[in-house]
């Protein structure tokens, strides 16, 4: 009996470690994906999609937040990021080579880093359906563009992301997004990313479905290594209900929001904005 408990208890452990599978993309790179399953079958997912020049290391701080919600969560290194520096050839390439122009350059082709951690968690048993991506700076891009072309992902966060970066546009993008759940968040620390998130918010809530396009303005961080305990959760609540709790609604403050008026707000802003 004692050697039978043993057994059982040692498989829950495997069964909620985090694990690191090494995958290999159609065009012949070796992607690294530190994996944790969800609690239960039925519960999201969360593919972590890191800036430019970091790793899978960046979310660090998320990871036990995340389980906290019973949440399963998988965080990889993009091509030429972390240790995703080998190719099948026994050639290796870092992202200091990539060029940052040409629709069809390696950032660009992240996608396919990305589709490859999909297909893995499909066959590990997560259903597409599941599955909220999750990306920041470089890493929104990137998950904007992937998933316009896979319609099957359950939703889209966006965390710093750019109208454009390294070649990768997503304005005209986000239009065939469709109607999925999406949130864009900035912090109201930095006018120009305030700028950037709230013109794609804008253009991405014309073309989608408005009930499901939101925006959260709020806390002073730079990247999702720093970034307050209190927005982390509000993300993740968000996931488990695709609204807001909480919703300032107003007409006040538009693409045009001056310095002074985020520099004397009082406490952050969670905000759906109206059309006027």
């Amino acid at each position: 009996m004692k050697i039978i408990i043993l057994l059982l208890l040692t498989t829950k452990v495997y069964l909620f470690s985090q694990q690191s599978i090494y995958l290999t993309t159609e065009d012949g790179w070796k992607i690294h994906l530190k994996y944790m399953k969800p609690k239960k079958e039925n519960f999201p997912l969360l593919l972590l999609i890191h800036s430019q020049k970091e790793n899978y290391t960046e979310w660090k701080n998320w990871f036990s937040h995340i389980e906290a919600f019973g949440y399963g969560w998988a965080a990889i290194d993009l091509r030429g990021h972390g240790v995703s520096i080998y190719k099948t050839d026994g050639s290796s390439q870092t992202y200091s080579s990539f060029s940052v122009s040409g629709n069809d350059n390696e950032y660009n082709k992240m996608i396919r880093d990305i589709e490859t951690a999909v297909i893995y968690l499909s066959s590990s048993g997560v259903a597409e359906d599941k599955i909220f991506i999750i990306g920041s700076h470089l890493g929104a891009n990137v998950a904007a563009k992937f998933c316009v072309i896979n319609k099957n992902i359950a939703g889209l966060i966006l965390i710093h992301p750019y109208s454009t970066i390294n070649d990768i546009p997503i304005i005209g993008l986000l239009r065939n997004y469709g109607k999925r759940p999406i949130l864009m968040v900035s912090p109201q620390n930095n006018l120009k990313r305030i700028r950037d998130t709230l013109l794609l918010y804008h253009l991405t809530r014309s073309k989608t479905d408005p009930k499901k396009t939101f925006i959260i303005i709020s806390g002073n961080f730079t990247t999702p290594k720093d970034m307050p305990k209190s927005l982390i959760y509000r993300i993740l609540h968000w996931i488990n209900t695709p609204y807001l709790p909480e919703v300032v609604t107003t007409n006040e403050i538009q693409t045009n929001i001056s310095t002074s008026q985020i520099q004397n707000l009082s406490s952050p802003i969670i905000l759906i904005l109206e059309d006027e």
